[in-house]
């Protein structure tokens, strides 16, 4: 699938919007007992710890020993019901909850009263939380309670298949200096002599539009770049704009032109109930409206995917970040671009003047830094077990079919 990137319609700026009125209304209101007496926590700093390389895998292979153990003496029951779970409550799936929690050493001691949802108990889900990706608000509710209920067999098959990932991997991180995006944990790492030296949190695509995992080459730096818009979001999005406000294209600064390579059209001109609207071709001026930011970095590559500033902030405040189109939209994105063209005279800090100069600019990367964007749903971190949700479903692919790796992008 060749996937076009710097998706920024009005149905994602509306379900932005949306849920930061839902999330205040529910505070005001005291309507959802799981997240309205509370304040939504922000994720947690990207992890520093390196992802894949010898010792990372050794201690996989130790987490499915320890996890095979599990299943033959029974693996874990599953919490029944879907009332929430939280401190100071008495119930009688806390006891489950506990052997549960207990059994991946979540929790380290059993308590005196097996019922009773505790301090212990709230911060062993917490310590859980953090190991899979999740809000660590100490309630077991949601995508929480789902979570604990992967059996433990899912688990063990879930850890075999991403050491397979890793080492199929490991050989392709060869180089003094790369990046690498796990699309399974929205985080991207610049990684320097087997050290990481920067990391980042990352949106990546939708469920609809997943990122692949690819191997390229970073080789050049977009200031103020240009998003020629694919012609799928500007049938589905700009032109039912534009016959709604004749002003949008405007106010977004998106030029319209006749075919590729065609004339510029003046959009007050334009029939946009008539046939030729399918030939018309778009794209938005470089600013800090574009959906691509105010930074895009150019890594070629078959399916034409790429990491990119973003004009949609607030989007990285949330846990789960699957919002793009495909392509890969970077928090740190200046001290990224600054990190890939050390040496150049170019800091964060000059890059970040240029680009307010307003004259777009590319800077060539002198020694291009291969990029890898992986899929890992589980790994470890200092020997402890890291679990993701499989956004894309990937994992139960892997396991009924032979997996097929994504070619390598020659530099």
């Amino acid at each position: 699938m060749r996937l076009r990137c710097g998706e920024r319609t009005m149905r994602e700026l509306g379900r932005a919007a949306w849920r930061v009125l839902a999330f205040s209304a529910a505070l005001l209101l005291s309507v959802s007992p799981a997240t309205a007496q509370r304040q939504r926590l922000l994720p947690l700093e990207p992890s520093r710890s390196l992802l894949i390389d010898q010792a990372r895998l050794s201690e996989m292979a130790d987490a499915i020993s320890a996890y095979e153990a599990i299943v033959a003496r029974g693996g874990w029951a599953a919490i029944p019901g879907r009332r929430a779970l939280r401190l100071g409550d008495d119930d009688e799936r806390v006891a489950i909850l506990r052997a549960r929690l207990l059994a991946t050493g979540d929790l380290r001691a059993r308590g005196r009263r097996a019922t009773a949802f505790d301090q212990t108990v709230a911060d062993a889900v917490r310590s859980f939380q953090v190991r899979h990706g999740l809000e660590p608000n100490g309630i077991v509710y949601g995508i929480t309670l789902r979570s604990l209920n992967v059996s433990a067999e899912e688990r063990l098959a879930q850890l075999r298949d991403n050491l397979d990932r890793m080492r199929e991997l490991l050989p392709r991180l060869n180089a003094p200096s790369y990046l690498i995006m796990n699309s399974a944990s929205f985080e991207l790492q610049a990684v320097e002599h087997g050290r990481v030296v920067m990391a980042s949190r990352t949106i990546v695509g939708k469920r609809q539009t997943p990122t692949p995992t690819i191997s390229a080459t970073v080789r050049a730096v977009n200031l103020l770049p240009y998003w020629h818009v694919p012609a799928s979001i500007a049938q589905a999005a700009l032109v039912p704009m534009a016959r709604k406000d004749p002003g949008y294209l405007y106010r977004e600064r998106i030029r319209v032109f006749s075919s590729f390579g065609g004339s510029e059209l003046e959009p007050s001109q334009i029939n946009w109930w008539g046939p030729e609207t399918k030939r018309l071709v778009f794209r938005q001026d470089p600013g800090p409206q574009n959906a691509l930011g105010l930074v895009r970095l150019d890594m070629p590559n078959k399916q034409i995917v790429y990491m990119h500033d973003t004009p949609l902030k607030s989007l990285f405040d949330y846990f789960e970040r699957a919002f793009s189109a495909g392509c890969v939209r970077v928090q740190s994105v200046f001290d990224i671009a600054g990190w890939l063209l050390e040496g150049q005279g170019w800091s964060p800090d000059r890059l970040r003047q240029a680009a307010l100069s307003g004259r777009p600019e590319t800077i060539r990367i002198t020694r291009p830094v291969p990029v890898h964007f992986v899929y890992l749903t589980a790994w470890t971190e200092g020997a402890v077990v890291q679990f993701r949700n499989d956004l894309y479903n990937r994992d139960d692919a892997d396991q009924t079919a032979p997996r097929v790796s994504q070619p390598t992008i020659a530099p």
